[in-house]
């Protein structure tokens, strides 16, 4: 069993203010507890001296931001996810060597994404579908490498083998795996580099927030207005249809939300926080993860009981929100304790609070993890 490589604090050192908890599928370490176990109420993840501000989450790894701006990883580690210069494992989090002043993390499927604050950008893992953005196809890297073309980038995104960025808060690029159409450019060819999408935001305003999913993406106007493109299988664009046919070019999503708050894509599931702090959910509700009835839900509706949040995450099956006074909510999947609510959340789906205290939440791919308080 690797151990913890954090360093205690000096005995002058601040006690750190927060720290991040997980809960839901176990079995690679991804939940950062010590242990194997999948969870189902959160318990607290290793290296509370940290003080975890920040943290992400992929189907296998996790990732955080500590305190001090320095990046810890924990989960699989065979592509090297965990960037700490080893294939190894670890169900405690490792120190990302060579990162410092980083303000966001994002994990895809066996890869990872860190943007500094003053906007450059990091990538780590597997390259297979040139998601990692370095100019080339394939391989892997166990140690973080610079993206020098990214600049000024102001919030990054994982989906399952693809990355987008936005530069500026205004411009929108994408790279890696474009097999559905995800990257959004028409061509459904796969890019190994950076490339801007244009004309996402004309005279509806510009782009300000992004959301990568499993073969799907979504894009938020100034104006309430939503773009998606990529998979369609589940109605997970949010454009009233369904198609095993891929959209490879951005199609509006129907409605306008106002002065959207969060945004999010999982594995065929989509959701938003509008400017009131009401949660939608659309695309595949086997699993109640849109909360409504039937399977599928192909536009934007309303999930009951959420009218108060200030973000929203979303997992291959399952769904998270945060609201203005910490709360937590989870719904959907809970096979592997995905929604944290240590029961199943009763159908019809009322999400459940699962938590309080909380400043920051994400969702894996059958976890979720959040960053709680100190009192």
């Amino acid at each position: 069993m690797a151990g913890l490589t954090a360093a205690a604090p000096a005995a002058h050192a601040a006690a750190p203010a927060t720290h991040a908890i997980a809960w839901g599928k176990g079995g690679f370490g991804q939940l950062g507890d010590g242990g194997y176990a999948d969870q189902h109420l959160p318990v607290k993840v290793r290296g509370e001296e940290a003080g975890f501000t920040e943290v992400a989450g992929s189907l296998t790894h996790s990732l955080a931001i500590a305190a001090d701006g320095t990046v810890w990883a924990w989960g699989q580690n065979n592509n090297g996810q965990l960037g700490d210069g080893t294939h190894t494992d670890s169900n405690v989090p490792v120190k990302v060597p060579g990162l410092s002043g980083i303000a966001e993390v994002a994990a895809g499927w066996g890869f990872s994404l860190a943007r500094s604050a003053d906007g450059h950008v990091w990538a780590w893992g597997t390259n297979y579908a040139g998601q990692l953005g370095l100019g080339t196809f394939g391989g892997s890297y166990a140690t973080p490498q610079p993206l020098p073309e990214l600049r000024n980038i102001t919030h990054i995104e994982a989906g399952w083998f693809h990355s987008m960025a936005l530069r500026n808060h205004f411009t929108v690029l994408v790279w890696g795996d474009n097999a559905r159409g995800q990257l959004g450019d028409g061509t459904g060819v796969a890019k190994a580099a950076p490339i801007e999408l244009t004309g996402l935001g004309g005279e509806s305003g510009p782009v300000f927030d992004i959301a990568a999913g499993f073969y799907h993406s979504l894009a938020v106007r100034g104006d309430g207005t939503l773009l998606s493109w990529g998979a369609n299988n589940s109605g997970q664009l949010g454009n009233g249809t369904t198609s095993v046919t891929a959209s490879y070019s951005p199609v509006p999503v129907i409605g306008r939300y106002g002065q959207v708050r969060a945004l999010a894509a999982g594995c065929q599931q989509s959701y938003l926080v509008d400017g009131s702090g009401q949660v939608w959910g659309w695309g595949d509700n086997t699993h109640a993860q849109v909360a409504h009835t039937g399977t599928v839900v192909k536009q934007p509706q309303p999930i009951p009981g959420l009218s108060d949040a200030r973000d929203v995450a979303a997992g291959c099956a399952f769904g998270l929100a945060l609201t203005s006074s910490g709360k937590g909510y989870g719904w959907g999947q809970y096979t592997s304790g995905q929604t944290g609510t240590g029961v199943p959340v009763p159908m019809p789906v009322f999400p459940v609070v699962w938590d309080t205290g909380l400043t920051f939440i994400a969702a894996g791919g059958d976890h979720g993890l959040a960053v709680r308080q100190l009192n």
